[in-house]
């Protein structure tokens, strides 16, 4: 409940940074153009959130009593709590998400009736050109056949034989389109897309494909296959990264890379359940769990949000440098979260 409290004064405070400049540039005049968001706005959000990134990181790592009179230690050894713990988060990112998003909206709404209407007669200037973006029902044919495999798994397959069928099959195939799809982007340009944009891409995904490598080698960690019982968590995995990797990659959307930070959100929460769902016991070091990858891809989560909501799009140089700060620090916690799994 503090962590979700702690969330809606996170977005209260965001909504007033947001409204500032759009307020300063409805007084002024229409003819002028929109003014984006400035480097400070970005500077006050990110150490905002690092603030209070760093004071839930110190509230649940410190052994300090909670409100309720439970020690941390007590707290991480009962996997409920630590379930409904991480569902409250969830729902509190929601909840964050759906305001903001709104913001957005109102926001892409009043600069479209501010915009003054072209005089009747002249011709229009010539723009880019615009690529089409794929329909999203073209990802129906993935969401059949997860369910079909997962309508096999239930009927005729042993708890054994789904093992082997992710362990041998799924994975590896995802991996192996991951890496087409990795080599169709490197030979393929964008005349609507900048640069920044690119690198912003290249970033995400391959942060992906890496993630996916480390979901299959937890997978062949597990120490009793006999007793698999992950089957829908591991497919769901897949066809919500599959779902990620197509909306960065093939749609030019500004929403995009928001639709990235989500998937990276839920990672953690899926890696929860799944643990739960094997009776894996929980870490004993609090690095190696997943609360630290679940605060760090929350942070840059509302981030893009405020970057959302308070620029325009045409400038892609701050944001790509966001984004390469995003991955050396996942990069950072998947080094600890290695290095305390071995010495634990």
């Amino acid at each position: 409940m503090l962590v979700i409290a702690i969330i809606g004064v996170l977005a209260f405070l965001i909504g007033l940074l947001v409204r500032v400049p759009q307020q300063r540039r409805a007084g002024g005049r229409a003819e002028q153009p929109s003014e984006t968001a400035r480097w400070h706005e970005f500077t006050l959000a990110l150490i905002l959130l690092a603030a209070i990134a760093a004071f839930a990181i110190w509230i649940i790592s410190s052994g300090h009593h909670w409100v309720w009179g439970e020690t941390i230690g007590d707290w991480k050894a009962d996997t409920r709590a630590t379930v409904f713990a991480a569902i409250m988060i969830g729902l509190g990112v929601v909840g964050l998400a759906v305001s903001l998003a709104y913001t957005l909206i109102q926001s892409a709404q009043a600069a479209t009736a501010v915009r003054p209407a072209a005089k009747a007669g002249e011709a229009a200037a010539p723009g880019p050109a615009v690529v089409p973006t794929p329909s999203p029902l073209r990802l129906v044919a993935l969401l059949i056949l997860a369910a079909a495999i997962l309508l096999l798994c239930r009927i005729s397959l042993t708890q054994s034989d789904q093992y082997a069928l992710l362990l041998q099959l799924i994975y590896p195939g995802a991996f192996a389109v991951t890496l087409v799809l990795l080599f169709d982007k490197a030979m393929r340009t964008w005349e609507t897309k900048s640069r920044a944009e690119t690198v912003r891409e290249w970033l995400l995904v391959d942060l992906l494909a890496f993630l996916l490598v480390l979901a299959f080698l937890n997978l062949r960690g597990l120490a009793k296959p006999d007793a698999y019982s992950g089957t829908f968590w591991d497919v769901l995995n897949i066809v919500l990264y599959f779902a990620a990797f197509w909306t960065i990659d093939r749609t030019s959307a500004r929403s995009r890379f928001l639709v990235g930070y989500g998937y990276l959100v839920l990672l953690p929460l899926l890696r929860l359940i799944w643990e739960a769902a094997q009776g894996v016991t929980a870490q004993a070091s609090w690095w190696a769990s997943f609360w630290p990858f679940l605060i760090l891809a929350g942070a840059f989560f509302v981030l893009e949000l405020v970057v959302l909501v308070a620029s325009s799009g045409e400038r892609q140089a701050w944001p790509a440098l966001k984004d390469a700060l995003f991955v050396v620090l996942y990069a950072v916690l998947l080094i600890v979260a290695a290095a305390a799994r071995v010495h634990s």
